[in-house]
């Protein structure tokens, strides 16, 4: 048996195949899957299978029952990309999908529970998705605290109020579909017991820029903010990242000593500015150019507090990252110790052609030599200013 995680994928070589969903029982928690195209959206209100349009238009997908679905692979029109496996909460049903025991999705031997799940009523748990002429299924394990109607408008599905067992089906949209937009899946947050996701392939090709932001609370004690701006009081904290290219180069992108990088040339990494005011809510922001990701080898993301009383703990920092078009991934900074100056938080990698984002959150007392010390970079440093 194969266990996936959260973010992780695996090959089917199969084409016709039962789906199996443990935890949904009815009256409780109803099992859909949906048909999407590459912009994350169904065609129409068909491709929602559910239990009031239990087959899909071509006969790809046909629900079994409340914890099972029939998958022919061969059947699936050429025009639908994805196949979401999803659970919602019935509106009578109290708490939330954390509180249903063993939830998980198993494809022959591959298992997939559900990992991370809090406040949510409504869950992805599992997609069926190609890569070029293959299939491969992923563990997905994100959804939304308002429950069904976000679940099915999301996916592009016109619904008028959500279903129950005894309703009868949902009358066509009298609008058109709306246009295709990209799909997000909730966030994959990275934990010690879950702590790396697969990102992007390099044989997928992959286009675009994925932003790395890093942002915090003001903290008790600061002066006046938002929930996401620095503290007023005098704290700097900075990100930056070390790299190293797949040519062997290393170097580093940060505000010390303005070497904020370039995406136009070789680190193809940009740091697009230096916030030390406490007034931009934004926070500061990594971009990477992930059409170079054959270019990278290693990228060490970390943040650094150049001014101010180390104290991450009222910090409550955060590093989201925004692949395009994909689940954003994020790494609360916690764990904190106490005088530590610098914090590793994640490790980007490129090995075989794919690239993953682990989880460090690696506190270090002292600066960006000593953090290169711990991770091996092998660099020369020399005191720098901003």
């Amino acid at each position: 048996m194969t266990t996936l995680g959260r973010g992780e994928n695996v090959q089917i070589d199969t084409r016709r195949f039962g789906v199996s969903v443990s935890g949904p029982s009815a009256g409780t928690c109803d099992l859909m899957v949906f048909q999407v195209t590459a912009a994350g959206r169904v065609r129409s209100d068909d491709d929602f299978v559910f239990f009031n349009n239990p087959v899909a238009p071509e006969g790809a997908v046909r629900l079994t029952g409340p914890d099972g679905v029939d998958v022919d692979l061969t059947a699936v029109p050429a025009d639908i990309d994805t196949l979401r496996i999803a659970v919602v909460l019935d509106d009578a049903a109290p708490g939330t999908l954390a509180d249903v025991r063993g939830l998980a999705v198993a494809i022959g031997d591959v298992a997939m529970p559900a990992i991370g799940l809090t406040t949510e009523r409504a869950a992805v748990l599992a997609e069926i998705y190609r890569r070029g002429d293959a299939w491969k299924v992923r563990n997905v394990s994100a959804g939304w605290d308002a429950g069904f109607t976000a679940l099915v408008t999301e996916h592009g599905v016109t619904v008028d109020d959500a279903p129950t067992p005894s309703a009868a089906p949902s009358a066509p949209p009298a609008a058109p579909t709306p246009p295709p937009a990209p799909v997000n899946l909730g966030k994959i947050t990275l934990t010690k017991s879950a702590p790396t996701v697969s990102l992007a392939k390099a044989r997928d090709r992959p286009t675009g820029t994925m932003r790395v932001n890093l942002n915090w609370s003001r903290g008790a004690g600061a002066g006046a903010g938002g929930l996401f701006r620095k503290k007023s009081s005098g704290i700097d904290l900075d990100l930056g990242c070390l790299y190293e290219l797949a040519d062997g180069s290393k170097g580093v992108v940060q505000a010390l000593g303005n070497t904020f990088g370039s995406l136009t040339a070789p680190p193809w990494i940009l740091l697009d500015g230096d916030d030390r005011s406490g007034t931009v809510s934004d926070g500061e922001n990594l971009l990477i150019d992930l059409s170079h990701l054959a270019d990278f080898r290693r990228i060490l993301v970390f943040a650094f507090i150049y001014e101010g009383t180390p104290n991450w703990s009222a910090a409550d920092g955060v590093v989201t990252l925004f692949p395009p078009g994909g689940t954003e991934v994020e790494v609360r900074l916690d764990s904190a110790e106490a005088g530590a100056i610098t914090c590793a938080i994640a490790l980007l990698e490129v090995r075989d052609g794919e690239l993953s984002v682990t989880r460090e959150v690696r506190y270090v007392n002292g600066g960006q030599r000593l953090l290169d010390e711990t991770y091996g970079w092998g660099m020369k440093w020399a005191r720098g200013s901003k």
